[in-house]
């Protein structure tokens, strides 16, 4: 069938209908698909209204201009590929104008718009000729010209009303049912063409069963269309209505922002076009004063450079600004304002003017800064505390909540370890219970609570803390959190414990001393201010008759003037004085004293006051004097004996010579020289027992002792010597009774020998042990030294006339104690290894009951 041999059914009043319908669907289409840019909360529903507009307004004109053509070929449609053809045509319209939604249209975007509605006018008409059950044949060259002109009138409908920027945006009331003609143009055009270029076959056969009368059909397919665009162009002013209602909001906006806010309109340039009331009202300048000028009349130097270049790259690339100004008003002072800049945008993305909204902060700033002084004070305090103090913060209920560093550090627990904890994690045990239970009830009632608490560290040491609780109230008064700062005294408190031992010390050395030394204080000038009962004791004066008197009321006469000089000048100089000296007491007896003195000096270092410390020596005194005597006597006496052993032998071979001459003389004369000879032999033999007397000790006199006490009486004796030399003088002895017969006198010179002995064998020092023993009805008696020891070669020859293993002694003294151990049927065994010393062990027997 050809072009002509449709012409003959042609209506006019359908495919006017259809034109109306079309060009009403396109301007509805495109004022919902308009719509979307200002009502962001109904673009779905827009979208999806404006899609099936415009693709039912392209189906429209085809199916109806089809129909106008030939009305008797609806027997014929096939409708599945009709509705097919509108599907096809909404889904491809849909897909245009996708892109065209979009906040920035581009001119990509137009084309692809454009090609998609192409797409779907060219689907829609040959899907529905297709279901028209015909054979068909396309021209190529119309085919291509119709696409051709279809896509350019899309193009440029499109890029008139969503890109074109001659067109200012407050005056387009025009653009959409221009837009819409067109694009009803470029359909219908699109329609005629594509029929123009399409070759008919023959139609099949209608199918009788299925017949409808025309007018059913037209009134039908009108119905159906003015229902559509009807529900359409109802929903489209229903939106129109709410975004006028919006409008007049956003009107009401505006005039609440003029009156509340300073706002400011400029041009691309930044040059101000507009201000409000409040501009000039914070700037103090006028009207006239601000039009045309930039903000730069504002600046107030507060801010760099830099600054302001970011604020221009932001907003000068489309993006909204906001931060916080210094500006100057025009008397100079400085106010500060809370600013967004909002730049206005033509078709093509580039700002076109700006709009500043400011808010007037300056007394907020003002209080800011008061509050950021305030906040630094704070946090310098905060530093300082957490720099010096142990800090930590509990809830109501004591569990920590935060520590600094330092309590980490002292208590050796992480922060991990401690949040969550209460302070049960450090006790040490060292306090009771009653002693938190005041604790917590003074901080309970909202009081500080201060005291000194001794913790226990994660490694179990001990550490004490000054500690300040405060509670924190809310406001009813009840606390809610704890501050605890705590200074670490640990150090302080060790040495308050070492200073109250030490001071018990001193009390201790101070007792001691006053139970075993004679004290006495004076001031410079040697004025006595201060003595002990020993003192009082051994002088014989009362404290009262001693306070105020110097030493000289104990002058005994014995000491040179020279002595006392030298003494005086040593102390006089703050220097230590030690010596022996002989004084007299009250009732004229001399006593000796072993005496220290020792000068306290001021700040100038010359002294103030002296503290001489004496020991009586004066058994000690009398002991040496009486040892040199014995030293001398045994001296004499062993001379005595060795000069009777070497005459005494000779003598008796003299003696028996002359008796065995005397057996065989016969001559009376002779006789008589030898009876001389004998006498005078007797005579040197009496004289030879004279010396032997003089060497015999006398015979003891034996009397029960107890020889402890001996003991400790010789060693008292020679503790002088032993500290001259920095020999240790050790005494370990039972405690049971240890009797022996013995006459005290022989047996001290004994100890008295072996000890001194055994200190002059350590000139360097050394260590000197005395120990007593009962073993077998026994008494040991060890004195053992730490000094050169014996060679075994010489001990044998210990105890021998003359023999000795010092520099300047005669060996009588061994002699002797050897002798009077005898004496007291005991035994006196020596062992000795060179340098390291020698050991004098005494057996005495004991006595028993």
């Amino acid at each position: 069938m050809t072009m002509s041999e449709f012409a003959y059914t042609f209506s006019p009043v359908l495919l006017i209908f259809a034109f109306a319908l079309t060009i009403m669907a396109s301007y509805t289409a495109l004022d919902m698909f308009t719509l979307i840019h200002s009502s962001k909360k109904n673009k779905g529903l827009l979208y999806i209204g404006g899609t099936f507009s415009m693709g039912i307004g392209i189906w429209v004109i085809n199916f109806l201009g089809l129909l106008a053509e030939d009305i008797d070929r609806f027997s014929t449609y096939q409708i599945p590929l009709t509705l097919l053809s509108m599907v096809i045509g909404i889904s491809l319209t849909g897909m245009a104008f996708t892109a065209l939604t979009a906040d920035k249209v581009k001119f990509s975007s137009i084309i692809i718009g454009s090609l998609f509605l192409t797409m779907a006018v060219f689907s829609i008409h040959i899907i529905g000729m297709y279901s028209m059950e015909i054979s068909i044949g396309f021209n190529p060259l119309i085919f291509s010209i119709a696409g051709l002109l279809i896509f350019g009138s899309f193009l440029f409908s499109l890029w008139m009303l969503f890109y074109s920027e001659n067109f200012k945006r407050n005056n387009t009331a025009w653009l959409k049912p221009v837009s819409a003609a067109i694009i009803t143009a470029a359909i219908a055009q699109g329609h005629f063409l594509l029929k123009r270029a399409s070759n008919y076959g023959k139609a099949p056969v209608a199918n009788n069963n299925f017949m409808f009368e025309d007018s059913f059909i037209v009134y039908l397919v009108l119905f159906v269309a003015f229902l559509i665009f009807g529900g359409l162009i109802i929903s489209s002013t229903l939106i129109s209505k709410k975004l006028a209602a919006a409008d007049s909001h956003l009107k009401d906006v505006l005039a609440a922002l003029d009156a509340s806010a300073i706002v400011g309109i400029t041009d691309k340039d930044g040059n101000l076009v507009e201000v409000n009331d409040k501009f000039l009202e914070i700037t103090q300048y006028s009207r006239e004063e601000v039009i045309g000028k930039s903000h730069r009349l504002m600046n107030s130097g507060y801010h760099p450079k830099e600054f302001f270049a970011d604020l221009w790259n932001t907003v000068q690339s489309g993006s909204i600004w906001h931060g916080e100004i210094c500006n100057k008003a025009k008397d100079g002072t400085l106010y500060w304002v809370d600013t967004t800049i909002v730049p206005f945008l033509d078709s093509k993305g580039k700002p076109y003017q700006y709009v500043s909204i400011r808010t007037d902060i300056t007394n907020r700033k003002n209080a800011e800064a008061e509050l950021l002084d305030r906040h630094k004070e704070i946090s310098d305090i905060t530093f300082a505390l957490d720099q010096s103090s142990i800090v930590a913060i509990t809830d109501s209920k004591g569990l920590i909540t935060s520590v600094n560093e330092k309590f980490c550090e002292v208590s050796k627990y992480s922060r991990e370890e401690l949040i969550g904890q209460d302070h049960r994690i450090l006790n040490s045990g060292t306090h009771s219970k009653e002693f938190f239970k005041e604790l917590w009830r003074t901080i309970g009632q909202g009081n500080v609570w201060k005291g000194e608490i001794c913790n226990r560290a994660k490694d179990g040491t001990l550490y004490w803390v000054d500690t300040t609780i405060v509670p924190f109230l809310n406001h009813k008064g009840r606390p809610y959190q704890y501050v605890a700062i705590r200074t670490d005294i640990t150090n302080r408190k060790t040495a308050e414990k070492n200073l109250k031992a030490s001071l018990k010390e001193i009390e201790d050395f101070k007792f001691a001393l006053d139970q075993s030394s004679i004290v006495a204080i004076t001031n410079g000038k040697g004025i006595i201010q201060s003595v002990n009962d020993n003192f009082c004791l051994i002088s014989q004066y009362s404290r009262e008759e001693l306070i105020g008197q110097d030493h000289c009321l104990l002058n005994s006469g014995f000491h040179a003037k020279e002595f006392f000089k030298d003494l005086w000048s040593t102390i006089g100089n703050g220097n230590v004085w030690k010596g022996e000296i002989r004084n007299k007491a009250k009732d004229g007896t001399y006593y000796w004293v072993d005496t220290t003195i020792v000068p306290f000096l001021n700040e100038k270092g010359r002294p103030y006051q002296y503290l001489a410390i004496r020991n009586d020596i004066t058994e000690r005194k009398k002991t040496e004097e009486m040892l040199h005597r014995q030293d001398k006597l045994a001296a004499v006496g062993q001379l005595a004996a060795g000069v009777a052993h070497e005459i005494r032998n000779p003598l008796t071979s003299m003696k028996g010579y002359a008796e065995f001459l005397q057996l065989d003389e016969r001559d009376p004369e002779r006789l008589e020289f030898l009876n001389i000879i004998l006498d005078e032999i007797e005579r040197v033999n009496v004289i030879v027992e004279d010396f032997m007397v003089l060497a015999k000790p006398k015979a003891v006199e034996l009397e029960e002792k107890n020889v402890i006490p001996v003991i400790q009486n010789v060693l008292a004796l020679l503790e002088f010597e032993a500290r001259k030399k920095n020999v240790r003088l050790h005494f370990d002895y039972s405690n049971d009774i240890v009797q022996i017969e013995c006459d005290e006198n022989r047996l001290k010179q004994v100890f008295l020998n072996f000890v001194k002995n055994g200190i002059e064998a350590m000139p360097n020092g050394g260590e000197l042990h005395v120990k007593t023993r009962i073993h077998d009805n026994n008494v040991q008696i060890s004195i053992q030294d730490t000094g050169v020891g014996i060679p075994e070669e010489k001990l044998k020859k210990l105890g021998e006339p003359f023999y000795t293993t010092k520099k300047n002694g005669n060996g009588l003294g061994l002699m002797v104690s050897f002798k009077i151990i005898e004496s007291h049927n005991g035994k006196v065994f020596v062992e000795s290894e060179p340098n390291k010393g020698t050991t004098f062990n005494i057996v005495l027997p004991a006595k028993t009951a």
